[in-house]
């Protein structure tokens, strides 16, 4: 493999901005005002509505206009029903793309990691299964023991999500539950020299995977008490230009919208989309996703896939390696049955 190196140049990014906050912080309503700001005069909104319709709330009446001053919006909307896999969102994002979308707004992201389907719910799934015998009966007491490796799927299933994500050249809003979260902590008395245990409040914490708010362009989390206001003393990820564009104190608004995306889409263009890349992703994610032996065989024995392989070596020898990694990983972790026949790697 060989590496390129160049001057550097800032390019184009699509926007992955995170808004956390409990019920009556403002998320929706800043992440709509936001991608209004964000879309321009040509742009169009779409809210992938994991809360069962509640975005509509902030659409106008039949008849009437939208007029965000007034609390409504013009976008179309894709109600998103469980089960929330990470696979799912992609391909609602992908479909709010199709329909002509430039800036999506996500609500709920929370659900990938904490809702029905989701990834918290497909380890516990996975956990269950594997504490159940052949006969149907399940062992509890096999659960905890089961409790890493059941994680393995939904991680990577996760790490899909973010690959594709970033690279995504729709401007994307996640809207993310928060939740207060406390730690007990051992605390030594000095004059006693006895310990106990004493609850720290850690305040409110975005429900999602542990580094997911800090992979986005941006982030924030909102309070309650001040809603529509990005919260300093919460997580966030905000460098000194974001810091500028929304200072603490400050309600999200139309304006800081508008300058949101003159940072976003300052610099040069990025590079056209590599289709054979995209291709070869999807491949191999399928070799990964082989459960036995005779699935692997199935699917690098395709005509297709032989032929696709082929060109791969004589064109694209760096993605034909990836194939061929793939290959051997999967077919080191899989454990040969019978003797069926041989694998095409």
């Amino acid at each position: 493999m060989t590496f390129t190196i160049r001057p550097a140049v800032r390019g184009k990014i699509g926007l992955l901005f995170g808004i956390a906050g409990a019920s009556g912080s403002g998320k929706t309503f800043s992440a709509l005002t936001m991608a209004e700001g964000i879309k321009g005069e040509s742009g169009k909104i779409a809210v992938i509505d994991t809360e069962a319709g509640r975005a509509l709330h902030y659409a106008p009446k039949p008849g009437d206009k939208a007029d965000p001053a007034k609390g409504t919006f013009d976008f179309l909307h894709l109600d998103f029903p469980a089960p929330f896999t990470p696979q799912r969102y992609i391909e609602a994002i992908k479909a709010a793309e199709d329909a002509g979308a430039t800036v999506i707004v996500i609500d709920s992201m929370s659900h990938e990691w904490d809702g029905e389907g989701g990834c918290s719910d497909m380890a516990e799934q996975a956990a269950i299964a594997a504490a159940t015998d052949r006969s149907g009966k399940f062992h509890a007491w096999k659960v905890e023991a089961m409790t890493a490796p059941s994680w393995k799927k939904p991680k990577q299933a996760h790490k899909r999500m973010m690959a594709r994500l970033i690279q995504t050249r729709t401007h994307l809003i996640f809207c993310l539950r928060a939740q207060e979260k406390i730690k007990f902590e051992k605390v030594t008395d000095e004059q006693t020299g006895k310990t106990r245990n004493e609850i720290r409040q850690l305040g409110f914490m975005p429900i999602c995977e542990k580094s997911f708010m800090f992979e986005l362009s941006g982030s924030m989390t909102m309070h309650p008490e001040t809603p529509g206001q990005p919260r300093y003393d919460l997580p966030r990820k905000l460098n000194h230009e974001l810091q500028t564009i929304f200072p603490a104190g400050e309600r999200i608004t139309f304006d800081k919208g508008l300058r949101l995306r003159h940072w976003a889409e300052t610099g040069e263009d990025r590079p056209p989309v590599d289709k054979v890349a995209e291709g070869v992703r999807d491949l191999v994610e399928r070799i990964q996703d082989a459960a036995t032996v005779e699935d692997l065989q199935v699917i690098t024995g395709d005509d297709t896939t032989i032929k696709r392989r082929k060109w791969l070596a004589a064109e694209r020898p760096d993605l034909a390696e990836r194939v061929d990694h793939a290959v051997q990983d999967a077919l080191s972790g899989l454990t040969v049955e019978d003797d069926s026949g041989e694998i095409a790697a």
